[in-house]
């Protein structure tokens, strides 16, 4: 549920004394919360909550902000891909992402969606005001835990190589539909398959792969050049844009 509090603060871009906040969290608790802590500053200007990426985006279209916050954990949200997006429509709006998660999966994957800073939610609160401030347009190391920095990409084995040639197209396609965080019955969906047909290939080439979770998951996809946040071809789904049920043997 979108929530404006300033309806004309998009045009006033003149007006640069404070800086102007979007908030994007399902929480609306937490996301009060934020904004109290945010209004208490006297350079910051919360104008409005949304409670997915893309009712942000659709916010953010029109109030034009400064900055947006955004929590990409919760569910039935397109996740990175959204805030790639974001960052394509909204030329000039800074995006900080909040996540309980301090992985350098999700790290790298921030980085690739075009965000400029990504805040683990136990950081001291100081870390997020910094973020919300700075002027630098790459991606805030400094706002990352030590542990959650990525780390220098270690020589492709020749095993890895392998599985990945080995894989089939529709292993490929279910690949990139858990990296990008989407459920078994969307995928199923985006391929024309039944749910426990998806569960069943998803179970099959996650063990293959020795691949934990759908982060672990999104590093392979990274690190293998099957998964490109920002790709048009990925904005469909896992079918790469078309709607070729059955066309590829399982």
């Amino acid at each position: 549920m979108r929530r404006v509090y300033k309806e004309q603060a998009g045009q006033l871009r003149f007006r640069r004394s404070r800086l102007r906040v979007i908030l994007v969290d399902d929480q609306t608790i937490l996301r009060r919360g934020l904004r109290a802590l945010l209004d208490a500053e006297p350079d910051l200007e919360v104008i409005g909550e949304a409670d997915s990426v893309l009712e942000a985006l659709a916010l953010s279209r029109r109030l034009l902000p400064d900055v947006v916050i955004a929590d990409v954990t919760f569910p039935n949200s397109d996740g990175f891909q959204a805030i790639s997006r974001l960052r394509r429509e909204c030329a000039g709006v800074r995006v900080l992402l909040l996540s309980p998660h301090s992985c350098p999966e999700c790290t790298r994957a921030a980085m690739t969606s075009g965000a400029h800073a990504y805040i683990v939610k136990a950081s001291p609160f100081d870390v997020l005001l910094r973020a919300v401030r700075s002027e630098g347009p790459e991606f805030d190391r400094a706002a990352l835990p030590v542990n959650a920095l990525p780390k220098q990409r270690r020589p492709t084995e020749q095993s890895v190589k392998a599985q990945v040639a080995d894989m089939t197209e529709r292993e490929r396609q279910v690949l990139i539909g858990v990296a990008l965080g989407y459920s078994n019955k969307r995928i199923a969906g985006d391929l024309g398959r039944s749910v426990k047909i998806i569960e069943k290939l998803r179970s099959k080439m996650m063990h293959r792969l020795g691949l934990n979770n759908a982060a672990a998951a999104t590093r392979f996809a990274l690190d293998n050049g099957l998964l490109r946040f920002g790709d048009e071809a990925h904005e469909a789904g896992p079918e790469h844009g078309s709607a070729a049920a059955g066309s590829t043997p399982e």
